[in-house]
């Protein structure tokens, strides 16, 4: 974690959101505030089920913490050398319009969906695995 100040911002800290209350509340661990203690939070910002295991940056507010946003991810890298374009995530990719999204997974799933699908082929249009199931 993280000693101190967040990013030198004095009374600015660092915190872990690790679940939602039924009341929408986020509870978080701010180690350099409590220890291992967890506390519930406010929010100036909307935390949900996804946001946990997100970092936050907290400050007291009449020596309750407050949520003052979520901090980013890096941004994932994109490789390209002009002739192909390769995205790369070490969990899973997905890729959504819409209806329709194309998710992999890095334990080598693949799922398709969408409301119609369409596969064309000017040759052989092959479907392998170890089993295949239709229906």
């Amino acid at each position: 974690m993280h000693d101190g100040p967040f990013l030198g911002l004095q009374g600015v800290h660092r915190a872990e959101i690790i679940g939602i209350g039924p009341d929408g509340c986020a509870s978080i661990i701010a180690p350099d505030l409590w220890g291992e203690t967890q506390v519930v939070a406010q929010s100036l910002v909307s935390v949900d089920r996804g946001s946990v295991g997100r970092q936050a940056a907290v400050v007291l507010m009449n020596d309750q913490p407050l949520i003052l946003g979520l901090i980013q991810p890096p941004a994932p890298e994109i490789q390209t050398d002009g002739e192909r374009l390769v995205l790369e995530a070490r969990r899973e990719v997905t890729l959504k319009c819409g209806k329709a999204s194309i998710h992999l997974t890095a334990d080598g799933r693949v799922t398709i969906r969408g409301t119609q699908l369409l596969s064309r082929s000017e040759g052989p249009n092959r479907i392998q695995g170890a089993t295949v199931q239709l229906n």
